[in-house]
């Protein structure tokens, strides 16, 4: 209290004097009177209190006023002094409050200001580190370049000896280019003057290759019908042409197509396949085998003709003696007059026979052809059943096969083919020569 009396202003002084006489004059006046202005005096200094506590000069004045009227007041001075350390109290429990809330404040400032230039360091260090090393990789990359200069250098030298090289090769193919020009342009022109002499040309020369190809289907592969047809169509090419010159090969093409016309037109295929269909149906012909004879019935009744006499006389013997003799019948098992082997042996000669009979027809071999139809005829008479009807018939199939004949004499050679071979080689001669003048 006396720390903030001697803190007072010149006006709060006179102002505290104003109050000492103020209680100077209540002394003098009833005690009902004192207690009323007492009462008075400190709800304006409660009332003045809350309203205006942040003006230090107010809060001195009324705290002296107080305490001028508690000691003006002896019943009440404990209560008084009280309040009055209550609030300077709070005042004080705020300042320490505001104080504690701005150093804490100021603390979290430095640690982010801390953390913030630590952090800056770090990347300045970040970037200092990445800028050596760009430093580093820039040299190391101009020393490379300068030994690739050095390399391209000497490769550049390499590369002008070898373009020399390359242009003087060069050189010489193109002289050898310009020569084969000129003698592909004068092929050319000769081709030219062979081909637009005479364009129908290539008919003969394609009637040719027909008479070729129809003479190897003859020769190697013994077909006549295809043979017959490549020749039509050389023979249509010739008649294409209408040159009075090719009268003579025309009639000796003629010849060769009604030579071959006049061939046995009999397929040996045909007959190869009919051969093999019978070689399936082998398995199913019956066999001949042993027959047991049927016993005849006998008649034992006496007739009363006389002219039977000897049958009833044998009938009565045969019924007088059939007591005097007795017999038993054993029967058994009749064993088969072929055995399971000999039956699949006859079978497979059959099928021997009729196999080779088809190979000899493929080769064109009559011969052998007629041998092997002989052979199965003997095989089927000795161990099959003729009397079947299957096995007449298969007979039958095999007698037409035997009659067919399919033997075929081939010309050793086309008429038309020397022919039409001079005049071919006459006119390319003749070409050849006139384009060479």
């Amino acid at each position: 209290m006396t720390d903030s009396q001697d803190k007072l202003t010149p006006s709060d002084a006179a102002k505290l004097a104003e109050l000492e006489k103020q209680l100077a004059k209540e002394k003098t006046a009833s005690p009902l009177t004192k207690n009323k202005q007492a009462s008075s005096s400190s709800n304006k200094s409660m009332e003045n209190q809350p309203t205006k506590p942040s003006d230090p000069l107010e809060k001195a004045t009324s705290h002296k006023s107080s305490k001028s009227t508690a000691s003006s007041i002896p019943r009440k001075p404990a209560t008084a002094s009280k309040g009055n350390t209550g609030v300077l109290w709070f005042f004080t429990i705020i300042n320490l409050l505001l104080l504690a809330a701005i150093i804490g404040a100021g603390y979290w400032a430095w640690l982010g200001w801390q953390t913030q230039s630590q952090q800056q360091t770090d990347v300045l260090a970040a970037q200092q580190t990445s800028l050596d090393q760009q430093q580093i990789s820039l040299e190391q990359k101009q020393s490379d370049i300068a030994d690739s200069i050095a390399s391209n250098q000497l490769a550049k030298g390499d590369l002008e000896q070898q373009n020399q090289a390359l242009q003087i090769s060069m050189q010489s193919l193109i002289e050898q280019f310009q020569l084969t020009s000129a003698q592909v342009q004068t092929n050319q022109r000769n081709l030219a003057d062979v081909s637009g002499r005479r364009p129908a040309d290539w008919l003969l020369a394609e009637a040719d290759f027909l008479i070729r190809m129809a003479g190897r289907k003859l020769w190697l592969e013994h077909d006549v019908k295809t043979a017959t047809m490549m020749l039509q169509s050389a023979q249509s090419r010739l008649q294409d042409l209408d040159d009075p010159s090719l009268l003579p090969i025309r009639a000796a093409l003629a010849e060769d197509v009604q030579a071959l016309q006049q061939m046995n037109p009999v397929s040996t295929s045909s007959i190869a396949l009919a051969l093999g269909a019978m070689l399936k149906q082998v398995d199913n012909l019956p066999l001949a085998f042993f027959k047991k004879p049927e016993a005849e019935a006998v008649d034992d009744t006496v007739t009363g003709s006389i002219d039977d006499w000897r049958s009833n006389l044998a009938r009565n013997w045969r019924e007088a003696t059939k007591n005097f003799f007795s017999f038993k019948k054993v029967t058994a098992d009749i064993k088969p007059f072929m055995s399971e082997q000999q039956q699949w042996l006859s079978k497979e000669q059959l099928k021997f026979a009729l196999l080779r009979g088809q190979i000899a027809v493929l080769q064109e071999n009559s011969t052998l052809y007629q041998q092997s139809i002989q052979t199965a005829f003997g095989l089927l008479i000795e161990s099959f059943d003729t009397e079947k009807d299957s096995v007449v018939q298969f007979t039958d199939s095999l007698s037409n096969l035997q009659r067919t004949d399919f033997e075929k004499t081939y010309p050793k050679q086309f008429n038309v083919a020397p022919l039409l071979q001079d005049v071919i080689e006459q006119r390319l001669n003749s070409r050849f020569v006139n384009g060479n003048n």
